[in-house]
C-alpha cells in the first residue's frame, strides 16, 4: 500500500514539474514576444525620426547647393574666379571646423566598426556632425549624404537605447536597425539596409543575439523601422517638396544576345574602373598624411582640386545624384573619350575630397561615374546603353564596395530588376578582382 501511495506521489509530483516547466516556457515566451513587439514599435519610431531627419538634412543640402551654385552666379558672373573663391572659402571653413571639432563625419565603414567594438556610437555631438556632413556636399564636393547620416542616426538610435536601458547586443541591434532605415531612405532602396547589414554579418561571422526561432521577429524590427522612415521621409516631402533621388533608367525588353555578347568587355571595364578608384584611394591618402595635422592647408587644398577639375569638367562636382537624370538624356551629344574622362576624373576628385578632409560618401559618385563609362562603352559597342550601364556600374560598385549584394541592391534604386543576373555577375567578379587586387597590395 505504502509503495503504490509513493507510486503515486512520485507520479503526480512529476506531472506537476512538467506542467510549472510548461507553464514557464509559455510564460517565458509570452514575454519574448511582448518585449519584442514592444521592441519593433520602437523601431517604427526611430525610423520616423529617422526618415525626418534624413529629409531635414538632405532639403538643407539642396537649398544650400542652389544657393551657392544657381542664384549667387546668376547675380554675380565670375565664371573661375567665382568657382575658385567658393571652394577655396569652404576648405577654409571646414579645416576650421575641424581644426576645433575633429576629422568628421566618420564613414559608414567606421561607423560600423565603432558600433561593432564598443556596442554603441557617440550621439553628444550629432548637431556637429550634421554640420560636417553639410559643409562639404554644398560647397561642391564629389561626395555622397550616406556617411553623415548614417552616423547622426546610429547616434540617434544609441541615445534611445541608453534610454530605454537596452545594452550590449540590443542596442546595437537598435542601432543597425535605425542604420538599415537610413540607408534605405537615402537611397530610396530598401533592400540595401537589408543586403547591407546581411553581408556585414557574414564578413563577421556574428551570431544573432536572440534565438533562433525569435530571427523573426528581429526582422518585423528591420521592417517596422524601414517603414516608419519612408513614411517620415514621404510625408514631409509631401508637405514640404522631395529631398532627393536618383532618376530611373528604363528598359522594357529582355537582354538580347546582342547584349550579352560584350558582357565580358563591360564586366572588365568597370572592374578596371574599381581598381583605378582603389589605386587613388591609395595614393591620395598617402598625399594627404603630409597634410594630416595642418586642417586648414589639407581642406584647402581639396577645394582647389574641387574648383580646378569642376571648372574644366563640371560634371565631376557633386554627388552626382542630380547630374544623372541629364547624363541619361543628353549623353549621346558626349563623345565618348569625354566620358570616359568624366568617369575617372570623379573618381579621382572622390578621393581627393575624401582624403583630404572633405568627408563623405562614396556610393553617389561612384554610381555617376560607373554610368558614365557604361554609356562611353555603348557608344564604342553599339549595344543597348541601359545593359552596358547596368554591368558596368554593378562591376565598379562590387569592386569598390566589396558587397555585391549590396551592391545590387542599392542599384534597383535606378536599374531595372530585369538585369537581376547580369549584375550580380559583375558585381561578384568585380568584387572578386578587387579583394584579389587587394590582397597582392
Amino acid at each position: 500500500m505504502n509503495k503504490n501511495n509513493k507510486l503515486n506521489n512520485d507520479l503526480s509530483n512529476g506531472c506537476n514539474r512538467d506542467l510549472d516547466k510548461d507553464t514557464g516556457r509559455s510564460l517565458n515566451r509570452e514575454k519574448k514576444i511582448k518585449n519584442g513587439l514592444i521592441f519593433s514599435l520602437y523601431g517604427l519610431i526611430l525610423g520616423a525620426v529617422a526618415g525626418g531627419l534624413v529629409w531635414l538634412v538632405l532639403k538643407v543640402m539642396n537649398l544650400g547647393i542652389e544657393f551657392l551654385w544657381d542664384y549667387l552666379p546668376e547675380k554675380i558672373d565670375g565664371g573661375l574666379l567665382y568657382t575658385l573663391t567658393v571652394c577655396l572659402t569652404g576648405g577654409l571653413l571646414i579645416g576650421l571646423f575641424q581644426t576645433k571639432f575633429g576629422v568628421l563625419p566618420d564613414s559608414l565603414e567606421t561607423v560600423m566598426g565603432k558600433l561593432k567594438a564598443d556596442g554603441t556610437y557617440p550621439y553628444n555631438n550629432i548637431h556637429v556632425v550634421a554640420c560636417a556632413a553639410l559643409m562639404p556636399l554644398i560647397f561642391g564636393g564629389s561626395l555622397g549624404p550616406e556617411a553623415g547620416l548614417t552616423g547622426m542616426i546610429v547616434g540617434l538610435c544609441c541615445w534611445a537605447g541608453d534610454r530605454l536601458k537596452y545594452k550590449g547586443e540590443q542596442a546595437r541591434e537598435l542601432a543597425e536597425a535605425g542604420m538599415a532605415a537610413t540607408l534605405g531612405l537615402i537611397f530610396n532602396a530598401p533592400f540595401y539596409g537589408f543586403a547591407n547589414n546581411y553581408e556585414h554579418r557574414r564578413s563577421e561571422n556574428r551570431k544573432y543575439f536572440i534565438a533562433k526561432e525569435f530571427r523573426l521577429l528581429k526582422t518585423i524590427v528591420y521592417i517596422c523601422a524601414i517603414a516608419g522612415g519612408f513614411a517620415g521621409m514621404m510625408g514631409l516631402g509631401h508637405i514640404f517638396g522631395d529631398g532627393g533621388g536618383l532618376p530611373r533608367f528604363s528598359y522594357e525588353d529582355v537582354p538580347t544576345w546582342s547584349d550579352w555578347k560584350y558582357f565580358a568587355v563591360f564586366a572588365a571595364a568597370g572592374t578596371l574602373a574599381g581598381i583605378l578608384y582603389i589605386l587613388v584611394e591609395k595614393v591620395t591618402g598617402k598625399l594627404a598624411g603630409y597634410a594630416e595635422k595642418r586642417r586648414v592647408i589639407s581642406c584647402m587644398t581639396a577645394g582647389i582640386a574641387v574648383a580646378l577639375l569642376g571648372t574644366a569638367i563640371p560634371e565631376t562636382m557633386f554627388s552626382g545624384e542630380h547630374q544623372l537624370s541629364y547624363l541619361m538624356e543628353d549623353w549621346t551629344g558626349i563623345t565618348a573619350g569625354l566620358l570616359v574622362a568624366i568617369a575617372a576624373c570623379k573618381i579621382v576628385l572622390t578621393n581627393i575630397c575624401i582624403a583630404f578632409g572633405w568627408r563623405g560618401g562614396n556610393i553617389f559618385p561612384v554610381i555617376y561615374s560607373g554610368t558614365a563609362l557604361g554609356y562611353a562603352l555603348a557608344a564604342f559597342t553599339g549595344v543597348n546603353p541601359v545593359f552596358a550601364v547596368a554591368a558596368t556600374v554593378s562591376a565598379l560598385c562590387g569592386a569598390v564596395m566589396g558587397k555585391p549584394v549590396t551592391a545590387v541592391a542599392v542599384l534597383f534604386l535606378c536599374m531595372p530588376i530585369r538585369f537581376v543576373v547580369p549584375m550580380l555577375v559583375a558585381a561578384y567578379i568585380g568584387s572578386l578582382a578587387a579583394s584579389a587586387y587587394r590582397k597582392d597590395k
